[in-house]
């Protein structure tokens, strides 16, 4: 299959799996991956573009292809795409940012976590898609990438600036996280976003916090590493064959 053909069968939804286009892109990743990078790039300047297209998928694959091919240049691409995007991210992406986008972003990161922290302090940002560069910490230190002292040392940093910021989902997500590391060493803090209303007890609540604290780091880490939300992107096809997008027959 051509480079053009291959290209031609990922850029709308037929509402079948392209399943051997994508294998044909794997294949192709010398070749393909400057085309993924420039629809990155083209696309976070002409959002409307998506906006207008809602059958388009190019630069969905794209994110999931480029995480698997572990390609650095993404990285900055990737942020400011989503930094762009605005509040239309989810609109111009769908489930990807509350599903995939820390794994993208840790896939991506080469263990380099600045960019990541820039833009979860990026209050232009989308609220999901700060949350998920929250995630990719976990990723990392699930992966063995960074270790856990240097991410609970910056959640801690987050924490202690909470009330300087009005709540959103990212507060919650950042005790959700903190919670998955066993960071019994912020409890105090956690507690505190708990008494200041700053975390969505529909998420995660108290007793919660507790409990996992109870069972200690060790089984905190042991769990993190076996989950599999905290792996990287490895295999874009088993990734998003089961999209409902491509099986509506189902419904």
């Amino acid at each position: 299959m051509q480079l053009e053909k291959i290209l031609a069968q990922l850029k709308t939804n037929t509402g079948k799996f392209p399943h051997l286009a994508l294998k044909r892109a794997i294949e192709e990743q010398e070749a393909i991956t400057p085309i993924l990078l420039s629809t990155l790039e083209r696309l976070s300047d002409n959002m409307e573009e998506l906006l207008d297209k809602t059958d388009y998928l190019l630069h969905i694959y794209a994110l999931y292809l480029l995480a698997q091919f572990r390609e650095s240049l993404a990285y900055p691409l990737i942020i400011k795409f989503f930094v762009l995007a605005g509040e239309v991210s989810l609109d111009v992406t769908g489930d990807v940012v509350t599903e995939d986008l820390g794994r993208i972003l840790a896939s991506v990161s080469g263990g380099d976590i600045e960019p990541l922290k820039q833009l979860v302090k990026n209050q232009k940002v989308n609220e999901y898609v700060r949350s998920a560069a929250l995630q990719a910490f976990l990723v990392l230190v699930a992966q063995e990438v960074v270790s856990r002292e240097q991410v609970v040392q910056y959640y801690a940093e987050l924490l202690s600036k909470m009330g300087e910021k009005e709540y959103d989902y990212t507060w919650t997500m950042l005790v959700i996280n903190s919670t998955e590391l066993g960071a019994v060493e912020l409890k105090e803090k956690i507690d505190k976003a708990f008494e200041q209303d700053f975390v969505d007890r529909f998420f995660i609540d108290q007793e919660d916090v507790n409990a996992s604290f109870r069972l200690g780091t060790e089984v905190a880490m042991n769990q993190l590493r076996d989950n599999y939300r905290y792996t990287f992107i490895n295999d874009v096809i088993s990734e998003i064959k089961g999209w409902g997008c491509f099986h509506a027959e189902r419904f």
